[in-house]
C-alpha cells in the first residue's frame, strides 16, 4: 500500500477523527438540546483550525523532524506548544464563560488533537512511505491515545480555569505529555531504525492508553449537571 492519500488520508480518518467525533457525541449524549448548538461546532471547528496551525508551527520550527537531534525537541518544545494552543482554546470567552464549558472543551481537545495526529501522519508516511502497515498502524495507535490525551486535558483545563488556575494546569499537563512524547519517541525509534524491543513498544503504547484513558475518564466524571432551559 504505497498511496499517501490512502494511508494518511483515509487511515488518519478513521484512527482519528471518527474516534474524536464518537467521544463527543458520546460525552454530549442527552444533552443536545440543552447545549448550543453554535458553540458545539465551533468548539470541534475552532479545534481542527488551531491544531493544524500547532502543527504547520511545528513542521516550520522542525521539532517533528524524525533525526537525532530534532527528536530532542519533539520531546521537550512540542508538549508547550501543544499545550499553549490548548489553553488559547479552551480559554476562549466564547467558552469558559459557559455552564457547560467543559463538555465544549472536551469536543476541542478532541477535535484539535484529531487535527494534529491527522497531519502529522500524513507528513510521516511522505517521508517513509516504505513503512510496512503494521508499523503505520503502530504509530497511529500512539496518535489515538494522543487524541484521548487531549480530549481529557480540554475538560482538566476548563475546570482549572473556572478556579483560576488554568495556566499551572495547562503547564502540568505539558509536562506529563513530554513523558508521553518520550514513548512515542521510543515507537518511532523501533519502526524507523528497528532500535527497542517490539514487546517494550507494546508496553509503551498500554501505558499511553493507561495514561490518556484516566485522564479523559476522570474529566468526563467531573462534567457539570447542565439544568433543562425554558
Amino acid at each position: 500500500m504505497d498511496s499517501i492519500i490512502f494511508q494518511a488520508n483515509v487511515i488518519g480518518m478513521l484512527m482519528y477523527i471518527i474516534p474524536a467525533m464518537l467521544l463527543f457525541f458520546y460525552i454530549i449524549n442527552g444533552l443536545e438540546e440543552r447545549l448550543v448548538e453554535r458553540k458545539l461546532y465551533l468548539a470541534c471547528g475552532i479545534g481542527v483550525v488551531l491544531g493544524s496551525v500547532a502543527q504547520v508551527i511545528m513542521f516550520l520550527s522542525g521539532t517533528d523532524l524524525y533525526t537525532d537531534v530534532a527528536y530532542a525537541s519533539m520531546i521537550l518544545v512540542t508538549p508547550f506548544i501543544v499545550m499553549i494552543f490548548m489553553y488559547i482554546g479552551v480559554n476562549l470567552k466564547t467558552f469558559k464563560d459557559e455552564p457547560a464549558a467543559p463538555h465544549y472543551s472536551a469536543g476541542y481537545g478532541l477535535f484539535f488533537g484529531g487535527a494534529i495526529e491527522f497531519w502529522k501522519l500524513l507528513i510521516t508516511e511522505s517521508r517513509y512511505s516504505d513503512m510496512s502497515l503494521g508499523d503505520f498502524l503502530l504509530i497511529t495507535s500512539f496518535g489515538l491515545a494522543t487524541v484521548l490525551f487531549l480530549g481529557g486535558a480540554g475538560m482538566w483545563i476548563a475546570y482549572a480555569i473556572r478556579n483560576d488556575n488554568g495556566i499551572r494546569i495547562a503547564a502540568r499537563l505539558a509536562f506529563l505529555y513530554l513523558f508521553l512524547q518520550y514513548l512515542y519517541a521510543s515507537a518511532l525509534e523501533h519502526v524507523l531504525y528497528g532500535l527497542h524491543d517490539l514487546l517494550l513498544i507494546i508496553a509503551c503504547l498500554m501505558a499511553f492508553f493507561v495514561v490518556s484513558g484516566a485522564l479523559f475518564h476522570q474529566g468526563y466524571l467531573r462534567l457539570p449537571k447542565i439544568k433543562k432551559t425554558d
